[in-house]
């Protein structure tokens, strides 16, 4: 297990993916290894997380002993996996889990190649084998696939969002996971990391070298060395402030004094930047948690006035062949009213660049770059230079 003291506290460290998100916050140190709070913040999105890789691990042993394929899964047997995985706290989102199962057992096959399930992988300072409680170092594989010397490692993930492709190639949690991997397996030279996204049923890859593993353990120490370094036990927000089990304990979130009309100070500054960071976290919650009230319920109502809930729209939509054969008709041009889809124009160039390059050129020739910036919270040099 790590040892470092932080401001006169000694703080037995297991670095994990999880870890790794919650150690850039000094609050979050201090609830976990100084005052050891057992009371945790509860994310239903966490909760729905845990119950289906539960669920998913039962299941997909149940094929491996039994030696059939994950379409054979009668509907009684996702039934019973997600009864004994899903906890009281989140039961109003049983059907959601449950059809994310059905999403796996439709479309995902169990590989012939397959290493380990839900692998727990545990590290002591020297990179050895240990106990998971004496571990350094570990972390917890969903699913690992070995041939020769390559190595594919696999991640269920519930979350809305799916990654794109540099967010991918950067996704810390999945090289740690992979350095892990390579670390007690030190005969494999290249890996493929997977998010297989549960609530769409397929999954994206990236690839990581040796080169980047290396590259990885060296900021890992220095990451290490710069916690020795802590100063204070005060908060610092930022992307980490979604993940933190202590977020309702957080000063900065239970700070309610009004706020300055004007900001003139880098101090200043870098407050009202903090307070917003976690404040969009616990705003974020509370909708979440009133949209499920609401669900089920009705919408609320704050005065006369106001009310939180679904609000009724139409939007009006036109088919593009129809207008454009009735402007036709009248001598006019669908250019006079329509806008090219940005999307399908990029799809149908990629298309055209293998089956008629000329034909691509000439249509990627025809776009107009614009730029635009937005004020927003953002990862630093994170879709700087994307194209809208």
């Amino acid at each position: 297990m790590k040892k470092l003291k932080i401001l006169g506290q000694e703080l037995n460290l297991q670095l994990s993916p999880t870890f790794m998100q919650n150690s850039a916050c000094p609050f979050y140190l201090k609830c976990h290894y100084v005052d050891r709070i057992d009371e945790r913040y509860v994310r239903v999105a966490a909760e729905r997380g845990k119950a289906a890789h539960g669920a998913i691990y039962d299941l997909a042993r149940y094929c491996m002993d039994e030696r059939i394929a994950v379409l054979e899964l009668e509907d009684g047997m996702l039934r019973e996996a997600l009864q004994k995985h899903i906890p009281p706290t989140i039961l109003s989102e049983t059907a959601t889990i449950y059809s994310w199962l059905k999403l796996w057992r439709e479309r995902f096959k169990l590989p012939k190649n397959l290493h380990g399930l839900e692998e727990r992988l545990a590290l002591n300072d020297e990179y050895d084998e240990c106990d998971w409680k004496d571990a350094s170092y570990r972390g917890i594989l969903d699913m690992s696939q070995v041939t020769d010397s390559h190595a594919v490692v696999t991640d269920w993930k519930s979350q809305f969002k799916i990654l794109n492709e540099s967010e991918l190639n950067e996704f810390e949690q999945g090289t740690m996971y992979c350095w892990l991997f390579w670390k007690l397996y030190p005969f494999l030279k290249t890996f493929t990391f997977r998010i297989w996204y549960l609530r769409y049923g397929f999954y994206q890859e990236t690839t990581r070298t040796e080169e980047d593993l290396e590259a990885f353990e060296n900021t890992l120490m220095i990451r290490e060395g710069k916690l020795s370094e802590i100063e204070s036990w005060d908060p610092i927000p930022g992307p980490h402030c979604q993940y933190c089990d202590f977020i309702h304990m957080c000063p900065i979130a239970q700070d309610l004094s009004p706020a300055n009309q004007a900001i003139i100070s880098q101090e200043q500054a870098t407050l009202a930047g903090q307070r917003l960071t976690v404040l969009e976290v616990v705003v974020r919650s509370l909708k979440e948690g009133l949209k499920i009230y609401v669900d089920h319920n009705d919408n609320v109502r704050l005065g006369d006035k106001f009310q939180w809930g679904y609000k009724h729209s139409t939007s009006v939509k036109y088919k593009p062949g129809e207008v454009e054969e009735v402007l036709r008709a009248a001598d006019r041009s669908l250019a006079d009213v329509a806008n090219v889809d940005v999307k399908g124009m990029k799809k149908l160039i990629k298309q055209l660049a293998r089956e008629d390059p000329q034909l691509a050129a000439k249509l990627e020739d025809l776009a107009e770059v614009k730029h635009k910036t937005e004020f927003k919270g953002h990862k630093i040099g994170a879709g700087d230079d994307e194209e809208e």
